[in-house]
């Protein structure tokens, strides 16, 4: 491996200019031919003309070599122990504390290991701790021996620690191969089987079944797989069987209540996807019990228990009960949950006002989320951005502003062009499609055309619509072609696919 080569492919051009003050600190003149030849491959390494073969035949030019990789190691290692220091990492005092012992100044190494100490145990930094207990072995000999005992007992006790959570990460690496197998076969089998079997190969997990951090962090595996497969009804299944075989002697302990809450959350959010509602409810329950005993859960999911129980009211035939209460949530509660949360909740709202025909409060809304989309991205993701960017076509279309909403419609299709392109999301631009032939032809806008055009484009519905978020953006559009209420047309189109 050519070490140089791997470094400088790292490097910036500030980092260059730095290191370039870096090699010529001690003798300037001397260092000079070093600092030529640093540049030269510098150049030559990032796709410069100059060739190296110019520099070998120098008989200083291996010497040169060496001292460059030796000063260029030295410089990442102290510019990445700076960088820590910076963000309040805590190895850059451990190499200090090396310092002072290796200059035998034992008492100063002492304290400050001490120091140290208190911070890893507040963090529960066992790596770290590791690390200061052994220095401290270090000072032992010359210091403090009386000691010994209680420092071997703790190493004994973080390594013990530390093997835990190493075969921790050996094991949900197993599990996730496991599940992605299982996955691939078409399995719909609880994962069970699989847990308890690798929990019985590493002998300091061997008791951990009952443990709920295991259990969350296996949904959340299990979930991730299944929804990049686009398999939502699949992880439906699969959750609830493995759910049903874990919670009665998982859910024991208090000090877990947090967990709890997160397995509870994702299931009732993982049967909102797939419209089972009465199983969201039966979660969603769960998760408000969890909340009632907890004020630390309680300000966690909040907001999270509004979004999912407006949206089953919205189907359950009460919107106008969905819409009174997120508006109240949102006067009372907003300061209380989360910038995401917030937006979510607002967002949601503005879809519940295009379905009744609100559309003046849908974009009294819209108007104060007036951050850049750069921000929505950051803060929201790209697919939050272009739901609240077609819900404003939405209301502009419906309030007349025909040329506004073709102008946001031609921005998303030119902003979000290459995700459009893949199949998730190749909806959005049938819709949009959809709408700019209403806008054209209001009039002659019908229900035969509507049909005629999802016949095109092979709609299938019952796939589609299983995000219950689209199946509103689809009633409001359809209202238009057949001259409707959108909600009737909401809860029919919901009927006819559950």
């Amino acid at each position: 491996m050519d070490l140089i080569k791997e470094i400088i492919l790292t490097l910036s051009d500030p980092d260059k200019k730095e290191f370039e003050q870096f090699i010529s600190r001690k003798r300037p003149g001397a260092m000079r031919k070093d600092v030529d030849v640093f540049r030269k491959l510098f150049s030559f390494y990032n796709g410069g003309k100059k060739n190296e073969i110019s520099l070998v035949g120098d008989q200083n030019y291996h010497a040169i070599r060496k001292r460059i990789a030796k000063s260029l190691t030295n410089f990442i290692i102290l510019k990445k122990s700076i960088s820590e220091q910076k963000e309040n990492k805590r190895d850059g005092m451990i190499l200090m504390i090396s310092y002072f012992i290796e200059r035998k100044k034992f008492q100063a190494a002492w304290d400050l290991l001490i120091k140290e100490e208190k911070n890893a145990e507040k963090s529960d930094n066992i790596d770290l701790n590791l690390k200061i207990q052994r220095l401290k072995l270090k000072i032992l000999p010359y210091f403090n021996q009386e000691l010994f005992p209680g420092i071997k007992a703790k190493i004994l006790d973080l390594q013990s620690k530390q093997a835990k959570l190493d075969q921790f990460q050996l094991y949900f690496i197993q599990i996730k191969n496991d599940l992605k197998l299982k996955i691939a076969e078409g399995s719909v089998e609880s994962p069970t089987q699989i847990i308890k079997g690798a929990l019985a190969q590493y002998k300091n997990l061997k008791a951990e079944y009952k443990n709920p951090n295991i259990h969350l962090k296996v949904i959340e595996m299990i979930r991730a797989e299944y929804i990049v497969n686009r398999k939502f009804k699949v992880f439906a299944e699969v959750a609830q069987k493995y759910y049903q075989e874990f919670s009665e002697e998982a859910f024991d302990d208090n000090a877990q209540i947090n967990t709890y809450a997160q397995i509870e959350y994702i299931m009732s959010y993982t049967f909102l996807n797939t419209r089972n509602f009465k199983k969201s409810l039966y979660h969603l329950a769960k998760l408000e019990d969890l909340m009632s005993k907890s004020e630390t859960v309680n300000l966690n999911y909040r907001g999270k228990r509004m979004a999912i129980s407006s949206f089953i009211q919205v189907f359950d035939y009460k919107i106008d009960q969905a819409i009174e209460q997120t508006e109240l949530f949102l006067e009372n509660e907003s300061n209380k949950i989360t910038i995401q949360e917030n937006l979510n909740l607002s967002l949601n709202l503005s879809g519940y006002y295009i379905i009744v025909g609100d559309y003046s409060r849908a974009i009294r809304i819209l108007n104060f989320m007036s951050e850049s989309d750069k921000y929505y991205q950051k803060e929201m993701g790209r697919e939050w951005l272009i739901r609240k960017e077609m819900i404003l076509a939405i209301v502009q279309t419906s309030i007349g502003n025909t040329d506004y909403s073709i102008k946001i419609m031609n921005g998303i299709e030119s902003k979000h062009k290459e995700m459009l392109d893949v199949d998730q999301y190749g909806m959005v631009r049938h819709f949009i499609s959809t709408i700019k032939t209403y806008i054209k032809n209001p009039h002659e806008a019908d229900q035969k055309i509507l049909s005629q055009f999802e016949e095109k484009i092979n709609l299938r519905k019952e796939r589609v619509f299983r995000d219950p978020r689209l199946i509103i953006f689809y009633a409001w559009m359809r209202s238009r072609y057949a001259k409707r209420d959108a909600y009737e047309i909401l809860m029919e189109e919901y009927k006819r696919i559950e």
